[in-house]
């Protein structure tokens, strides 16, 4: 957090996604929306992260101002938002419950559809895309948890991820408000962000595959020993996301490691 004084008076700014607020993702969210300069942008976020008086801000020197919109470039880098600030979400006269931090009670199956789902709405920009990937992620929650959770390792309070349950869930996130759905899109980019990170060599030999879903597929079937009957491929797509990760990791590192060494006895 920055610390910054106005009027003998503390005041804190975030300086990394996330330290954002629920209500300050959502602004930021409507600001992406809008034609806006990077210089209006950072100003409208910086008077809006102090929650100060039109009166108050009006105090602050104008290179006091610019060095104060200079900490909040990181609005403009790559998005490292791995906390849920939208834990809960309202369709209508119900709630629907989205995954926890960092995404570590996803399933790779759901995993799988919803990175599809973001991908084609950041190439089309088309709401539909993203309106299916909140539905994807965003579920009821399960029949009796406050007591089911007690009986259970598996602490994912949303009902599982079924396809045929998907349709009626998306017409009643179409109506959300779409700032809400573009803040659900700034965190799971942020995940993928971090993701790439925590396992670089999934995604070294995903982008060597022509095409995302064949990507997806060929590290699947990687990971069920090569099998690809319907009960061991179901097996992946319904495990957790980072054990998932892990195990493609590893086989992924193997085959990187393995390839060097042909090539470097190809060069010999």
């Amino acid at each position: 957090m920055n610390q910054v004084e106005i009027d003998g008076k503390t005041y804190f700014t975030p300086s990394d996604w996330n330290e954002l607020t629920k209500k300050q993702v959502l602004f930021v969210s409507r600001l992406f929306q809008g034609q806006l300069t990077m210089v209006d942008f950072k100003l409208r976020a910086l008077f809006e992260f102090l929650s100060v008086r039109p009166k108050v801000t009006k105090q602050i020197h104008p290179e006091d101002a610019y060095f104060l919109c200079e900490t909040l470039d990181f609005l403009f880098n790559e998005v490292s938002l791995t906390r849920n600030l939208l834990p809960v979400i309202r369709t209508g006269w119900r709630k629907c419950v989205g995954p926890s931090d960092a995404m570590m009670n996803c399933t790779f199956g759901e995993f799988t559809m919803a990175n599809s789902l973001l991908d084609s709405y950041s190439k089309t920009r088309e709401q539909k895309y993203l309106d299916e990937m909140v539905a994807v992620l965003y579920r009821p929650k399960k029949w009796f948890w406050f007591i089911g959770k007690a009986f259970t390792d598996n602490q994912d309070p949303r009902k599982k991820f079924v396809n045929r349950s998907l349709k009626k869930r998306f017409a009643r996130i179409s109506a959300l408000d779409y700032n809400i759905k573009y803040s659900i899109y700034l965190f799971f980019s942020g995940v993928l962000n971090s993701l790439s990170v925590l396992y670089p060599y999934v995604y070294e030999q995903k982008g060597d595959t022509s095409g995302e879903n064949n990507g997806w597929a060929s590290l699947i079937i990687s990971l069920a020993d090569g099998k690809t009957d319907d009960k061991n491929l179901e097996t992946v797509m319904n495990s957790n996301l980072y054990n998932v990760f892990i195990g493609l990791n590893k086989k992924a590192k193997e085959y990187h490691e393995y390839m060097s060494k042909i090539e470097s006895y190809d060069r010999h």
